[in-house]
């Protein structure tokens, strides 16, 4: 038995069904509640009413994984999830913005602040992390920062995962391809490769770069379906394709990166159908060029579920 924390509590792995591996309920940054013109109500209400979708288009799990400085309103979120069948579990970490306040921090420290969320719960509310998730993008291209700022927190992931047994998601830019970095660290550090999720992989059209990390036991993450950006969804469905067909079905999870009340650059759009690009275009697209219905169910239930019990495994495993 593997067990799985979510907002309404711990639910067994074999109870997470369909899975939307990385998104956001609430995003923006952190503080953000604090301008006039964050909505406190649509926020609860458009999470709700973008679930209750994705639910009829038969998502059961979503991970939501917003970090306290990308914005996490984890009593918002709490909300939203008791009005949901959706099952949505939440994640501590750090963004890719590495907030002044854990500058200071070594790997430990920054490993003991993620495990307090895992094992005793989000700001006094009960609700225990399922997920850390961390970022390297552009910020971690200088070699300075990544050995000041990066490697310390990924470095910590990998130390919380291995006490708590919860995996590592992480946002990679991947044109640097630091999927290969991040995966370098977590094997120094005795992270068991299928625990680490490297998303936002159908960024790229590189399938050499995707099966390396692959071959490795990742989980690739193809999390990106913004309609009218390049890579066109079409191409991107057809790397996680490429990726399913050499062999790691099993290690790819489908997900948009959305959120149903974002403040990211823009004022919140209303979007019921935020969760729903997946279930309704990508599916259909992948079974008519030639994915079976047990592929299609590799991808959006079993690695899912494989991500969290590598993760219990790999703690299993930690004296």
């Amino acid at each position: 038995m593997t067990t799985v924390q979510t907002v309404r509590g711990p639910i067994d792995s074999s109870q997470l069904g369909r899975t939307l591996a990385h998104e956001h309920i609430i995003t923006g940054s952190g503080g953000m509640d604090h301008y006039p013109f964050f909505n406190r109500d649509d926020a609860v209400e458009w999470g709700i009413e973008a679930l209750a979708q994705a639910k009829r288009d038969g998502i059961d799990t979503l991970i939501d994984v917003t970090t306290v400085d990308l914005g996490r309103q984890i009593d918002l979120v709490m909300q939203v999830a008791e009005k949901s069948e959706v099952n949505i579990v939440v994640a501590t970490g750090v963004y890719r913005w590495v907030p002044p306040p854990l500058w200071g921090f070594d790997a430990d420290g920054l490993a003991e602040l993620f495990v307090r969320e895992i094992e005793d719960g989000i700001e006094g509310t009960g609700v225990r992390a399922g997920i850390v998730k961390i970022a390297w993008d552009e910020e971690a291209l200088p070699p300075e920062m990544r050995a000041m700022r990066f490697e310390p927190i990924a470095r910590a992931a990998a130390r919380a995962s291995k006490k708590t047994g919860v995996p590592v998601s992480c946002h990679t830019l991947a044109s640097a391809r630091f999927g290969e970095p991040l995966l370098d660290i977590f094997a120094d550090e005795g992270l068991d490769m299928g625990a680490a999720y490297i998303g936002h992989c159908n960024d790229t059209e590189d399938i050499e770069y995707l099966l390396g990390l692959a071959s490795r036991g990742a989980v690739l993450g193809m999390d990106r379906y913004f309609p009218g950006i390049a890579p066109h969804w079409k191409v991107r469905s057809a790397v996680a394709q490429a990726v399913v067909e050499a062999g790691y079905g099993e290690q790819v999870c489908l997900s948009h990166d959305h959120a149903a009340y974002g403040l990211w650059a823009t004022l919140p759009v209303r979007d019921p159908s935020t969760y729903s690009w997946v279930p309704t275009r990508v599916l259909p697209w992948l079974r008519e060029n030639g994915m079976s219905e047990d592929q299609i169910e590799g991808i959006m239930v079993r690695a899912p579920r494989r991500l969290f019990e590598c993760a219990v495994a790999g703690r299993k495993e930690t004296p």
